[in-house]
């Protein structure tokens, strides 16, 4: 009888997980690319306003990943977590298993389960691989935008390479070294100078260590302050503005407290005169922690809100989830603002809200174990309802007065 009952009970919790993982990749997968979708978008006109390669859009998105993904996967968690509860509760699911003599805290014990196991994942991902990843994202960002030049350029874009100047070409050939059509701008103490050129050709120098660009069949012009223009026609022209081929080395990790690990978090706030302010290590350390540590408390909240979301519409529960998870997400960042300037220690800063969104989702969940009617969200939903049947309603009756 108990092996029964014991086999009837993993039968459950494997049927439970499955479909839960379903909308849960789903979700993640959705978020995860929108949000790298538009930070792919913002970084492309970054890279292309600088004549970087494209290739390395791509690669910048990689090492932003991580990052997105740590940020995706509460909320995706949350979301598949209530519309897989909603559902069970919707199709009386939950009475039956509670009827087979299941309390909801054996039905979410399997969620919580999961939530543990994310939140080992997102202290790695926070904790360890973020760190690097953020770096080199920076390191690449760095040199995709500061270098001198990468020795190639786009057709038709235009370059801005720094201190004024701006490089633009009509057609360049598979060498990025020859160029049709070349429109050369740049500014030195309010005069502006503008070059244009049938063709071009950068070429290295005689140390082999910088590009020059020589100009062929062209017009230099330099306008002043007061509008006065002087032109000079040239058939060969040596550009005066040397390209450096070498780009200097990126700073070394750690600069920022964003880019330590946990570990490395830890070991500065101990020493006795750390290169960053030892406010900012301790509230990088324990922000980062405080998200890790509230997953778990996620299938609590999304179970009860699922359950009173049986007799209301859905997006309600996903709204006020949201809303509940956004809130709790700036008190974490206000808590770690406050801590960082030395006003607040952690405990009280970043750990009070902590446990106060511990003790509402207990607190709720509490509710819900002891009556499925009993969620303190039905009264929520429910006022959520009774205003949207209201304005329907309002607007069905101005356009029966209108007509």
């Amino acid at each position: 009888m108990r092996s029964g009952r014991r086999r009837g009970a993993r039968l459950i919790r494997s049927y439970l997980l499955r479909e839960t993982a379903k909308p849960l990749v789903r979700t993640l997968a959705v978020t995860l690319a929108a949000l790298l979708l538009e930070r792919t978008l913002r970084l492309l006109e970054i890279v292309s306003s600088h004549s970087g390669p494209l290739e390395v859009v791509f690669s910048l998105a990689v090492y932003l990943a991580p990052h997105y993904l740590g940020l995706a996967l509460p909320a995706a968690f949350f979301v598949s977590l209530f519309i897989v509860i909603a559902r069970f509760d919707a199709g009386n699911e939950l009475v039956i298993l509670s009827g087979a003599g299941l309390s909801l805290y054996q039905i979410t014990r399997p969620l919580i389960a999961i939530g543990v196991l994310f939140s080992i994942v997102s202290a790695a991902l926070f904790g360890f691989i973020q760190p690097y990843s953020r770096y080199v994202y920076r390191e690449v960002i760095h040199f995709a935008t500061t270098a001198g030049w990468n020795v190639t350029l786009n057709e038709r874009v235009f370059a801005t390479l720094g201190d004024g100047l701006t490089l633009y070409a009509r057609e360049v050939d598979s060498s990025g070294r020859r160029l049709n059509g070349v429109f050369i701008r740049e500014r030195l103490d309010n005069v502006e100078v503008v070059t244009t050129a049938d063709r071009g050709l950068l070429r290295v120098n005689d140390d082999h260590r910088r590009l020059q660009l020589l100009l062929v069949d062209g017009v230099r012009s330099t306008i002043g302050k007061s509008d006065e223009k002087s032109s000079v026609t040239f058939s060969e022209f040596i550009y005066g503005h040397d390209f450096d081929v070498d780009n200097a080395p990126f700073r070394d990790r750690g600069e920022d407290s964003r880019e330590l690990t946990l570990a490395e978090l830890w070991r500065a706030s101990a020493e006795a005169t750390p290169e960053i302010p030892r406010t900012k290590l301790i509230a990088e350390f324990h922000a980062r922690l405080a998200r890790a540590l509230s997953l778990p408390l996620l299938p609590l909240l999304a179970v009860s809100m699922g359950i009173a979301a049986k007799r209301s519409n859905r997006g309600a529960g996903v709204v006020v989830g949201g809303i509940i998870l956004v809130l709790y997400h700036h008190l974490i960042q206000l808590g770690e603002s406050l801590v960082d300037r030395g006003g607040m220690a952690a405990g009280t800063a970043i750990w009070a809200p902590f446990a106060l969104f511990a003790i509402f989702c207990m607190w709720i969940f509490s509710r819900a174990n002891s009556s499925l009617d009993g969620s303190p969200f039905n009264a929520v939903f429910a006022l959520i309802d009774g205003a949207i049947a209201k304005q329907i309603e309002m607007f069905r009756h101005r356009r029966e007065t209108r007509a």
